[in-house]
């Protein structure tokens, strides 16, 4: 790390730095920014999960992932399934999907996904 981005970062506190290192990180050609993403577009965003939900039994299958990049979370949710082997918190993974807005939030419904080796 250089001067100007020493100097630059010590400003910053700890949740900061590191929201600036995995947005660092995620950053591959052909993705959008979380912060980024407009509704009704289609987009690709790479990203750490965040969290993971599954609804109660008795309900319709549906898994939801939060996905972060540094400058944002995504809701990403997979109709029809409980669970996606290899997909839990931590993971990193590339989405393809159109984006919506549920309840304020942006959010992706079964979208196509790559996961990446590590993890942020």
């Amino acid at each position: 790390m250089g001067l100007r981005e020493t100097l630059d970062t010590l400003g910053l506190d700890q949740s900061e730095l590191e929201a600036q290192e995995v947005a660092a990180e995620c950053a591959r050609p052909g993705c959008t920014r979380i912060a980024d993403l407009t509704p009704r577009a289609q987009a690709s965003v790479t990203g750490t999960v965040h969290s993971v939900a599954v609804l109660p039994a008795g309900q319709p299958p549906e898994l939801r992932v939060e996905l972060y990049d540094g400058t944002g979370i995504i809701d990403v949710v997979w109709l029809g399934r409980r669970a996606i082997e290899g997909i839990g918190p931590g993971t990193y993974l590339t989405l393809t999907g159109r984006v919506t807005l549920v309840d304020g939030r942006r959010t992706i419904f079964n979208p196509g996904y790559e996961m990446l080796p590590g993890h942020v």
